[in-house]
């Protein structure tokens, strides 16, 4: 009986050893992927469908509010201040993608002569990964609407573009970063309508038409001509 009971602990003992080795490796294979351990049910779902998220756990609302400092929403929700202060190259890039967005969108609109909502929360594509970014409506409202503007009333384009800053300010200020000192050139820079560089193509193309048009086929050999005829004529 005491060789069975040997054996019996040998195999408990390497199915227990198995068993680690197997947690192991899913736990070396969920840090590849970037996935937490701990997400389950719809953040899985959200990471199969968008990747990681570079924020961890916070994500629209809960990352806004967590870079200004201020109480999150959600309780659940555990904060390092200096993992936080490490992700702010980040969230720089983050915010200014959405503002940029934002913006686009109102010119993109106004050029077809639509109007949406202003989107307060925008889902960032990011070079590993996404995150959802938020901004108060207010600010995000405001921004489609100078979008719009620039479009239709390109003459108050000074006056939209000190507006822009004001509110690029406000936001930045607001998560304590300094504002990107080419961001306001880059979200301003595409201000003229879009209707003007189709015009221009479609010139281009007018152009290119009327000069294959004037081409001339060439003319035929004349011995090839005449055999032609004789055949015709056969």
């Amino acid at each position: 009986m005491e060789w069975i009971l040997g054996i019996l602990i040998i195999i408990l003992a390497a199915v227990a050893i198995f068993v680690i080795y197997l947690s192991e490796r899913i736990t070396v294979f969920e840090t590849l992927l970037g996935i937490n351990p701990k997400v389950t049910g719809e953040k899985l779902a959200e990471h199969v469908n968008f990747g990681p998220n570079p924020f961890g756990e916070l994500s629209g609302k809960d990352l806004w509010q967590a870079m200004c400092g201020e109480e999150l929403e959600n309780p659940d929700i555990s904060i390092d201040p200096a993992e936080l202060d490490k992700k702010r190259p980040r969230y720089e890039f983050v915010l200014s993608k959405h503002l940029e967005s934002l913006l686009e969108e109102g010119r993109f609109d106004a050029r077809n002569n639509e109007r949406s909502d202003a989107k307060a929360v925008l889902r960032i594509q990011m070079l590993r990964g996404s995150v959802e970014s938020y901004i108060p409506f207010a600010e995000a409202s405001r921004l489609y609407e100078i979008g719009q503007e620039l479009e239709s009333n390109p003459e108050k384009s000074e006056k939209l573009k000190s507006e822009t800053s004001e509110i690029v300010d406000e936001i930045f200020a607001k998560v304590g970063m300094d504002v990107p000192s080419t961001l306001i050139d880059s979200m301003l820079s595409m201000t003229y309508s879009i209707s003007e560089d189709e015009s221009t193509i479609d010139d281009d193309l007018d152009n290119e038409m009327d000069d294959d048009s004037t081409l001339e086929l060439p003319a035929p050999d004349s011995e090839t001509e005449s055999e032609n005829t004789d055949k015709i004529s056969s």
